[in-house]
């Protein structure tokens, strides 16, 4: 490891946000500074944080100007800005990345060019499409003269609303651009929304049109409807883009609230799914894609996968990648800061990123509700000689922080349980 001196920042203090924290102690030592826009019990109450609270950090002035002004505070380290899970926040951090590079932040996220491109959920089926990865059918539905580039096999402009009262009900709906999803303002706004006929349809369509929301409604088919049809791939790459380290993993449950939907909560790894890691492999490789990518994959009906999005950032459960064989944190820090830009560091077994894990924010009673078939009889044999892993729950951590993590894991217990 480098001698470089250096101060971990951490954006957010969600589940991603505390990941970092009880990372930077466990394998550095290290305090993390976390800059949050407001309370979070089970991370300022940790014993490893320096916790602060900022208005409107979510936006991109608010945040900037905080940062130019704070820079002195760090003395002569190298602060490394950790960005959370807020794919807004990753957005400044990008668009901004040379100024903050040159006032001495070290900003682990790929440039904005391509960020900016990627995110937009309609350009990345068109990777998609020229790489022979699957994705689901999609109707884009423009707004404020938005308008897709290419038309191709699975993907098309809407050319009127009349045009989709002879669509197959129900499907989904969801924004081709989530960061500027969040600031539209729209009443009762779901992250995802389940379309049961052409009504419904026309009312979420009406209510961003009266909103300032300048991208596209996507509107798909109806993929598998059960939450373990859902995968979560976590890559890291080099500059060219060659993955060197990735992990595929089951999802059992996901969050069932509407701003939540999408987000799981029980995640089990077998160190299996290696072709859709070779469909991730495929997408770095061709994008140059440099750093930690988040994709999410549904199967269809058929029982085959669709690709649906990739996060240009750590996903909010990212602790995942720790538990299959090499810490996320220190991936990041080994690449960024100690400038291992090839992970020479990793042996063999690390690079196989294959270990057997249960990562679980809920009780073993509500994995086990939710767990069925194959996955079931997996998790139960798991169960005999291994625990769930919550993210949340650190050993070096003092106890009042420990009482706000068995709170949110009751929390979730409840709504799923």
């Amino acid at each position: 490891m480098g001698s470089k001196d250096w101060t971990p920042i951490v954006l957010g203090a969600d589940i991603l946000g505390y990941s970092y924290v009880r990372e930077l102690h466990q394998y550095y030592g290290k305090k993390s500074f976390v800059l949050s826009g407001g309370k979070s019990h089970y991370v300022q109450s940790s014993s490893f944080t320096d916790y602060e609270i900022a208005d409107r950090i979510d936006e991109e002035e608010p945040l900037m100007n905080w940062l130019r002004s704070n820079r002195g505070r760090f003395g002569d380290s190298s602060p490394i800005i950790f960005g959370g899970t807020g794919d807004w926040r990753i957005r400044t951090l990008s668009k901004n990345k040379e100024e903050l590079t040159k006032l001495g932040y070290i900003i682990p996220n790929i440039d904005f060019d391509l960020l900016d491109s990627i995110t937009q959920k309609d350009i990345f089926y068109g990777v998609c499409a020229k790489l022979g990865v699957p994705y689901p059918r999609t109707l884009v539905y423009g707004f404020r003269g938005y308008t897709i580039k290419e038309e191709f096999d699975g993907l098309e402009m809407v050319k009127s609303k009349e045009q989709l009262k002879s669509l197959e009900y129900p499907l989904i709906a969801k924004p081709s651009n989530s960061a500027d999803w969040k600031f539209t303002g729209i009443r009762g706004q779901h992250k995802i929304y389940t379309i049961q006929n052409y009504e419904e349809l026309i009312s979420v369509i009406e209510g961003l049109e009266a909103s300032p929301y300048s991208h596209a409604l996507l509107i798909q088919e109806m993929l598998n409807t059960t939450d373990e049809s859902l995968h979560s791939l976590t890559t890291f790459s080099d500059k060219d883009g060659n993955m060197i380290l990735g992990v595929a993993a089951n999802v059992i449950l996901q969050s069932h609230t509407p701003t939540g939907i999408g987000n799981p909560l029980v995640i089990f790894g077998q160190g299996k799914n290696q072709h859709l890691l070779e469909y991730a492999a495929k997408i770095l490789k061709d994008q140059k894609y440099e750093g930690f990518a988040n994709f999410d994959v549904m199967d269809g009906k058929d029982g085959k996968p669709r690709f649906l999005e990739v996060n240009t950032r750590p996903g909010r459960n990212t602790y995942y990648f720790s538990l299959a064989g090499y810490s996320f944190v220190k991936t990041q820090v080994e690449y960024y800061v100690n400038n291992d830009t090839t992970l020479a560091c990793l042996t063999d077994k690390e690079r196989r990123m294959d270990n057997t894990f249960l990562f679980s924010v809920v009780g073993k009673e509500t994995v086990l509700k939710w767990a069925h078939g194959e996955n079931r009889k997996a998790i139960e044999e798991y169960f005999k000689t291994g625990n769930l892993s919550n993210p949340l729950d650190y050993k070096a951590d003092n106890f009042i922080q420990k009482i706000f993590a068995r709170r949110y894991m009751n929390q979730q217990d409840r709504i799923n349980g």
